[in-house]
Parts: structure tokens; C-alpha cells; sequence
């Protein structure tokens, strides 16, 4: 938690763990290096085939070969968006011996105070929508698959002493086939497809107003593509939302985020298929290599009396690449942890360390 407090000079700053032989004797307050996280936020898209209740019937009855033959599902990424943010990095902690001016100055109880009123940054998550996405009538189609049928035949019975042959008509109760099913869903459409060419040949004989034609015209085009749909089958599209955060490493080369395969969708983990693996490309905007060299020594070892220890976020050039093709720039982005490893000179009065660092 940021902390912003005016700092008064400071006897002394150590890098954790100190060794035995540092000896520490004042009060003091312990501070973490920022490092920079992203909040991913990824979209991923699932197309459902869903095979229609006549689908083996569709080339026989009504011509069709380019239907679904089987429930399917593919995956692709949609969206992917990341979102940076600051935490703790818990590999460089220091601890600073106050001076006697912030000890008279009660330095301490005007820290805990301000830390008490700071607020932790928080994130809004996706929520899954689990709601049916099948239209009704695919979904809830029902057809009457009991039909009366008739059987005639004669009986022979003595009427007054007379053998007579008697025609009797019986009544049986059976179900439809399947195929019996699918052919009065073809002859319907049949129907349909001559009720709207009575229409647009204007067969009828009370004229129509434009707006009862085009109603009338759309809701047969409906009624037909419903239909059609029970032998050729849908499709559906259906949106998941995924949210997790990564922390980046090395800043000039790539780091794995996430990967989508067509047929098990998302995953955080590295596909053996490198073509389904998303990741990100760093590249610093400015050149730290003399700076870096420079530095190297105080990297190494803190040294007592020393002063503050910083690390300034370095712009960098964020790009997502999917498999081995650079697919878009999501942004420059600043990250701490590209950034050089500085100490300030020692008993800056007024510096206001809050500003850098997370106060613990």
C-alpha cells in the first residue's frame, strides 16, 4: 500500500536479509519494491454444432449435403486485454534505521496513521452466463407422433337365418416413424414455399398493404428456416470469459500466457502444439545496458550508510504473438521490474519515499 509521508534524513538503509554483523539499534520501518502485474482478461469463443432431429433425412428428402452430421464444438480466442497494476515484490525488502529527527518528530506514529487510511486496489471480475442459448423452437420442437389409422374388412354374420358378409371398419391407434415425422415436416415446408409464391405472385384476392406483405413474407421466410434448421442442424455462439494475472520476467524476450486449442478450449498451461500457445512480447523502449553496468556493483551488496534503494518502471513496448506470428500491440506499458536497481545518495531530507515503494 502506497504510503505518502515526508521523510526526514535517515541514518541508514539495509537490503533484507542482513547479514550478522550489521548491528541496528534505532527505531525502524520496513519498505518492498514495487513490481508490475497485468490483470488478463481473455475471451474465448465456442461454436456448437448441433445436429437436427430429421438430420438423416435431409439428402433423401429434401436435397441437402451440407448439414450436421454430428454435435461438435471448436474454441477460438476472441479477445485477450491486459490491465497493469502494482504489487509487492517480495524479493527486495529493506529495512531503514530512523534518524534522531524522525524519532523527535514521532516519524513512526505518522506513518501507521496514513497507512491505516490507504485503500487496496481491486478489480471487477466477468461473470458466466450460463443462460440456454437454443432457439425454442429447435429446442422444444414437438411433433404428434401417435395417428389414427383405419383397417376395413368383412365379417360374416346370420341375419335372420341369412349368412351375409358384413363391412367393418376398425380403428387402431399407432405411432409415427421417425421418417414418417420427418416427410409432414418436408411437406409443410412444401406449404410454406407455395404459400409465399401465392404471396409475391399476388394470388390473392383482396390486395395486401405493403406493411401486411412484408410481414406476411418474413414470418414464412421464419416459419421455413425453423424448419429447415430440424435437418440441417444450428449453430450456436457462446462467449466465456477468463481473468487471472501474470507477472513478467524477462524483458526482452517472450512469456507464455495462455493457450486455446479448437477442440479443449482455454487453458493457462503450454500446449505441446505451439500454434495454440498465446504470448507476450517485451521490448523496452529505452536502453539501460550503460546504466545497468554502472550499477552493478551496488545491485550486488547494500552498504551502511547508503540511502534509499529505487527502481524506476521502464516503458515497454507490449506485443501478444499467437504461436510465432505477432498478432497485435496491446500497448507501452511501464514495469518495474525491467527497471535498474539505484541507491540514492544517503540523508535526503524531504524525500518523500511513499511515492516508491510499499511501506510494511
Amino acid at each position: 500500500m502506497l504510503i505518502f509521508f515526508n521523510v526526514f534524513s535517515q541514518k541508514a538503509v539495509y537490503q533484507l536479509p542482513v547479514d550478522l554483523k550489521t548491528t541496528v539499534t534505532n527505531p525502524t520501518f520496513f519498505y518492498t519494491l514495487p513490481k508490475t502485474a497485468f490483470k488478463v482478461d481473455v475471451v474465448v469463443t465456442k461454436t456448437s454444432h448441433i445436429k437436427g432431429l430429421y438430420a438423416d433425412f435431409a439428402e433423401k428428402l429434401l436435397g441437402i449435403t451440407n448439414y450436421c452430421k454430428e454435435n461438435s464444438a471448436t474454441f477460438q480466442l476472441k479477445n485477450l486485454m491486459i490491465t497493469p497494476f502494482s504489487v509487492p515484490d517480495e524479493t527486495l525488502q529493506f529495512v531503514v534505521e530512523l534518524s534522531s529527527v524522525q524519532m523527535k518528530n514521532n516519524f513512526l506514529s505518522s506513518l501507521y496513521e496514513k497507512n491505516a487510511t490507504q485503500d487496496f486496489q481491486t478489480f471487477s471480475t466477468f461473470e458466466q452466463n450460463n443462460a440456454d442459448l437454443l432457439p425454442d423452437f429447435f429446442k422444444n420442437y414437438a411433433d404428434v407422433v401417435m395417428q389414427q389409422t383405419y383397417e376395413t374388412y368383412t365379417e360374416t354374420k346370420i341375419i335372420d337365418g341369412v349368412v351375409t358378409q358384413v363391412p367393418v371398419t376398425q380403428t387402431k391407434t399407432t405411432t409415427k416413424t421417425l421418417a414418417q415425422q420427418a416427410q409432414e415436416a418436408v411437406d409443410f415446408i412444401e406449404k410454406i414455399r407455395k404459400d409465399r409464391y401465392d404471396i409475391l405472385s399476388f394470388s390473392q384476392e383482396t390486395p395486401l398493404s405493403q406493411e401486411a406483405f412484408e410481414y406476411l413474407v418474413n414470418q414464412l421466410n421464419t416459419l421455413e428456416k425453423q424448419y429447415l434448421e430440424l435437418f440441417t442442424g444450428i449453430t450456436v455462439l457462446e462467449d466465456s470469459h477468463e481473468s487471472f494475472v501474470v507477472y513478467p520476467q524477462n524483458s526482452s524476450g517472450l512469456q507464455h500466457v495462455c493457450s486455446v486449442t479448437p477442440t479443449a478450449g482455454f487453458s493457462t498451461s503450454i500446449c505441446k502444439t505451439a500454434t495454440y500457445n498465446y504470448l507476450l512480447k517485451f521490448a523496452l523502449q529505452t536502453s539501460t545496458e550503460m546504466r545497468a553496468n554502472f550499477n552493478e556493483t551496488l545491485t550486488s551488496k547494500s552498504k551502511k550508510d547508503s540511502g534509499y534503494w529505487l527502481r524506476k518502471a521502464e516503458p515497454v513496448l507490449i506485443t501478444l504473438v499467437h504461436g510465432d506470428i505477432e498478432e497485435t500491440t496491446l500497448g507501452i506499458f511501464y514495469v518495474y521490474q525491467f527497471g535498474i536497481l539505484e541507491t540514492l545518495p544517503a540523508n535526503l531530507d524531504g524525500f518523500d519515499i511513499g511515492k516508491w515503494v510499499y511501506i510494511k
